[in-house]
Parts: structure tokens; C-alpha cells; sequence
């Protein structure tokens, strides 16, 4: 059950002629009181004909007008939604106005029993849900005695309500999620078919950062994506803010957000942090296949997230978050899709109370710089994704271990997006392979050799879909003088494959990533030895000469 207290400042009339009314897109049905202060409030939903919405309003400010005018509050009153998670049972009006009353029973804004406590009533107009208007003035004309922190109040005793009615327990917040959009915003999208507009320019100013080093460069990438920035300076000629928008169409007013208002970690001081952390990525380390480097630098995270101080793994992740940000801007085609998904749904397992400093994931965020100028190739894209399945599997558990409900279920959530463009993206590349060695005798001879090297793990790397390319893989790598049992054993362990998600595969590009490597390595030796030799040629005597 989600419950979001609103600050109302107005007196009463506007927000229960709201409640009351149609709704902006004719969705109240039926509306009409459960519960109130009294039990026999005015009740203009089933009694139109006696009551009006300003008779009920006009009551509940009869506290507030007592009041001399420079006594009354600047708040009047609070607007408090509680509705049902979905596929929850319906509820019935009499168990509505039972969770209204525990609500402000905790809260103390009505205790049982205080015939002078805050006047309210529990409006609801629709099945899901019911309405809450409490004044912030007592009969008595004092204030409520409300706690300090009365939301979290609220909320733990919304978590007894779910229990003792059998609802579904929802995963509480910490303050870290991004805010979501306003009434306006959230019709508009519905009006227009779209994403909410903060939504799609918080996706777009991610992507952007990832592949920015300096203020210049985001603002070009930003353009680039249909949003325009504004900065703001000192005249000094610091930035002072710095707000976004998407480019308005047919002569409409750009609609502003700042990087706050999208998300915690999107805030003018964190971007401009970010930044300054990335300076050196325009001339610093640039490899020749930066997707290579990434997949080998994501493979290795699993093995040491757990062994990270706590700042150090919060900033992992966040760099995580970024290339995955990065790759879902170059990856292959047929998974980009996919990876986009992935992307936007992992940014919610980015951020903790614990925040990223922009300097243990270095590495991380280099990489995904240099992703954004490099396109990928089936091979190399299937490779990294295979190898962030695997870090965000744990970086599940790592969230789950720090009870990081939401963070937990974003991650679980961005495995199922990340698993479909993973076989997108692999089906080719791994046909590909396949195709190199057809001989059933192939398969069947490393088959027996898998079941004596990895008998735990064999079942599952002999049965998956990925099998006959890493059988093939193992052939071609024996036939070039490689030792692939030796790949085997020494860089694999057992446990680490039972706990996979993807054996087999996770064999096969890190064995197709050693073949490449040892591969370049054999090219780089061929033209150092010939300038050897053109240098240094073998010495002759006179007596070696043939006569």
C-alpha cells in the first residue's frame, strides 16, 4: 500500500471538489465518503441533493476560520493518498475506513477517543484507493501533536495494515529514487502516448554523461539527442546550475527540469564532480578494443565486488550503471533494444545512501567513454553482455545482503532484459562459430573430456544452446598447438561455474578472448623478428664457403 502525504495550503473547498468531481480524465467513479471525524460528515457523493462540496468543505475549515487570521497555518491541511498495490483484492468501504483511522490514529492527527482532534474525511472514488484530507488545526485550535518524522510513521503502519489484511508488502524506499512525475506530467504522457517527459530526459542525460568529459562535450552529445542545456553562471564564470529540456516542436515553451529534479545523482554538483573525474579520458587510455577490455574488466567484478569496502563497491555499481549507459549507444543491433532496457531499468540499482565518488570505478567509466566511440561487434557485444549478466547477478545478492529492497528488485529486474539481448545478440556469433566445425565427433569427444575436467558443472555446459560453438572453440584452439584443457583448469573453478548463469558460455568468450589475444600476440612477434633479421644478419667466414 503506498501512501504519499501532500501539503495543501488552500482551504478545503478545491481539493474535495476534486475528490468529488469526475477526475481530469473521467476516472472517479462513485465517489463518496467511507469514514470522517464524526461519522456523519456531508456527504455529497451519495447525497447530492442535500449536501453540495461546499458544505463539506465549509465544515472542515470551521477550525482553520476560527482561528484569527495571523494564527492560522500556513499549511491547512494534509492530502493523503493510500492505495492498494496492484492485483491486491479489492477492499470494502468498511475496511477502507479502517485502515483511514489507524493512518491518523499513528499519526496522531485523530486519535481514537480525542473528540477534539483534527477534522477529516476518507474519500473514495475508485476501487483501488481512497483519499485522505486532515486539517492541520485541532477543534480545540491547537496543532496536531504530529511526529517529527510522521510519513515513516505512517508507513510502518501501513506495513501492519498489509499484514493483518493479507495485502502484498511493498518494498519501502530510501530517499534515493528519482522523483517521480507530477500530476500534469504523468496526464500529459498518458494523453500523448509517451514516456513521462522527465523519465525520457533522464534517460537522455545519462547517456550523455557517459560519453562527456567535459561540459562542452555533454552539451554537444545532449543536442544531439533532441535536449537543450542551459547553463547558468557566475560572473566569475562558474557554473552556477544547470537546467535540461527537450527541443520544443511547433513554437511550444521548452519545459524545464534541473538535474536534481531527475535524479539525485544528476544534481549540478554531482555532474559537475562526475566531470572533473573524466577530464583526462579525452587523452588518456585508449585501447584498440575497448569492448574486449570492458567484458575482462566486468568479468573480474564478480569475483571482487564482495571483497570492496562499502564506498568502494557503491561506486562499481554506479560506474557499472554507466557503461551499461555507454553500451546501449554502440552495442549490436539485434540486442541494442534489449540493452537500453537493461540501462534504464539498472539506474535505480546505482544509487544508495552510500554515494559514489566518482574515483574507485575509474577504470569503469574510461571504458565506457571510449564504448561510445567504438561500435561493437556481435562477438565482442555478446561477450560483455554475457559477462554483466553475470555482475549483476551479483550484484543482486550484494544489494540483498544490505537489505536494498528497491536496488535488489532492479536488478533482478534488469537480469530479464539483459538475458534477451543477450541471445540477440549472441544467436549469429554463436552460428557463426558452430559453423566451423560440424563433425558430430568433435562434440562428442569434448563432451567426454568436459565430463572428466568439470564433472559438476558438465550437465549444464554439454545441455545449453551455446555447446556446439564451445565445442568447436575447443577443437580449432587444439588444433593451433593451444593446450584447451589447460584453459580449462587453471583459469575456471569449479565452484565458479556451478554458480553461473551461463557456463558454457562464459567458457566459451573467455576462451575465444585468449585465442584472440594470443593471436595478436604471434602477429606483433612476425614483423619484430624480420626487422631483427634485416638488421643482423647472419655472419659468414671464409672457411664456410663452399668452393
Amino acid at each position: 500500500m503506498i501512501v504519499k502525504p501532500i501539503q495543501v495550503r488552500d482551504f478545503a473547498y478545491k481539493t474535495v471538489r476534486y475528490l468529488f468531481g469526475p477526475g481530469r480524465h473521467n476516472e472517479h467513479t462513485d465517489p463518496h465518503l467511507v469514514a470522517s471525524w464524526n461519522g456523519y460528515a456531508p456527504d455529497p457523493g451519495r447525497y447530492p441533493e442535500r449536501h453540495t462540496v461546499g458544505t463539506l468543505a465549509a465544515r472542515l475549515d470551521i477550525p482553520i476560520k476560527a482561528l484569527p487570521k495571523r494564527l492560522r497555518p500556513e499549511v491547512k491541511y494534509l492530502h493523503i493518498p493510500l492505495r492498494a498495490a496492484p492485483g491486491d483484492r479489492h477492499l470494502t468501504d468498511d475496511e477502507w475506513a479502517s485502515v483511514a483511522r489507524r493512518v491518523l490514529h499513528a499519526a496522531r492527527l485523530a486519535p481514537e477517543g480525542d473528540d477534539q482532534a483534527s477534522r477529516w474525511i476518507a474519500v473514495r472514488h475508485a476501487d483501488d484507493h481512497i483519499h485522505l484530507l486532515v486539517t492541520l488545526v485541532r477543534q480545540d485550535g491547537r496543532a496536531p501533536d504530529l511526529p517529527r518524522k510522521y510519513i515513516q510513521v505512517m508507513r510502518r503502519e501501513v506495513d501492519r495494515i498489509e499484514a493483518d489484511l493479507g495485502l502484498r508488502r511493498l518494498k519501502r524506499g530510501d530517499g534515493t529514487a528519482a522523483k517521480r512525475p507530477g500530476h500534469r506530467e504523468h496526464f500529459k504522457a498518458h494523453r500523448t502516448v509517451q514516456t513521462a517527459e522527465s523519465t525520457r530526459l533522464r534517460t537522455v542525460v545519462r547517456r550523455a554523461l557517459a560519453a562527456s568529459a567535459t561540459v562542452d562535450e555533454l552539451v554537444t552529445h545532449l543536442a544531439a539527442q533532441g535536449v537543450i542545456a542551459d547553463i547558468a553562471r557566475k560572473p566569475s564564470g562558474d557554473i552556477r546550475g544547470i537546467t535540461f529540456a527537450h527541443q520544443p516542436a511547433n513554437g511550444e515553451q521548452p519545459v524545464w527540469y534541473s538535474g536534481s529534479r531527475l535524479a539525485p545523482d544528476l544534481s549540478l554538483p554531482k555532474i559537475l564532480n562526475r566531470l572533473h573525474a573524466a577530464e583526462h579520458f579525452t587523452t588518456g587510455y585508449r585501447p584498440d578494443d575497448p569492448w574486449r577490455h570492458a567484458a575482462r574488466t566486468i568479468d573480474t567484478l564478480p569475483a571482487t565486488l564482495d571483497q570492496m569496502d562499502e564506498q568502494a563497491a557503491t561506486d562499481h555499481i554506479h560506474a557499472f550503471g554507466t557503461l551499461l549507459d555507454a553500451a546501449a549507444q554502440t552495442a549490436p543491433t539485434p540486442g541494442r533494444d534489449g540493452l537500453r532496457q537493461a540501462a534504464a531499468t539498472f539506474e535505480r540499482a546505482t544509487r544508495t545512501r552510500k554515494e559514489a565518488n566518482y574515483q574507485e570505478g575509474r577504470a569503469l567509466r574510461e571504458l565506457a567513454y571510449q564504448l561510445t566511440r567504438t561500435p561493437a561487434t556481435g562477438e565482442t557485444g555478446a561477450w560483455l553482455l554475457g559477462a554483466a549478466i553475470a555482475a549483476v547477478i551479483t550484484i543482486t545478492r550484494w544489494h540483498q545482503a544490505r537489505h536494498h529492497q528497491q536496488q535488489e528488485q532492479a536488478a533482478r529486474q534488469t537480469l530479464i532484459h539483459l538475458r534477451a539481448a543477450y541471445h540477440h545478440t549472441a544467436a549469429a556469433p554463436l552460428a557463426d562459430i558452430a559453423a566451423q566445425g560440424t563433425d558430430p565427433r568433435i562434440t562428442t569427444h569434448w563432451e567426454s573430456r568436459i565430463r572428466a575436467l568439470l564433472p559438476v558443472a558438465a550437465d549444464r555446459i554439454t545441455t545449453d544452446p551455446t555447446w556446439p560453438a564451445l565445442a568447436t572453440t575447443l577443437h580449432l584452439a587444439q588444433l593451433t598447438g593451444t593446450k584447451p584443457e589447460a584453459l580449462l583448469t587453471t583459469n575456471n573453478d569449479t565452484r565458479e561455474l556451478t554458480e553461473a548463469d551461463n557456463p558454457a558460455a562464459q567458457l566459451l568468450w573467455r576462451l575465444r578472448d585468449q585465442q584472440t589475444e594470443q593471436q595478436q600476440r604471434a602477429k606483433s612477434r612476425i614483423p619484430h623478428t624480420a626487422q631483427e633479421r634485416v638488421a643482423n644478419p647472419p655472419q659468414t667466414t671464409g672457411t664456410s664457403r663452399r668452393r
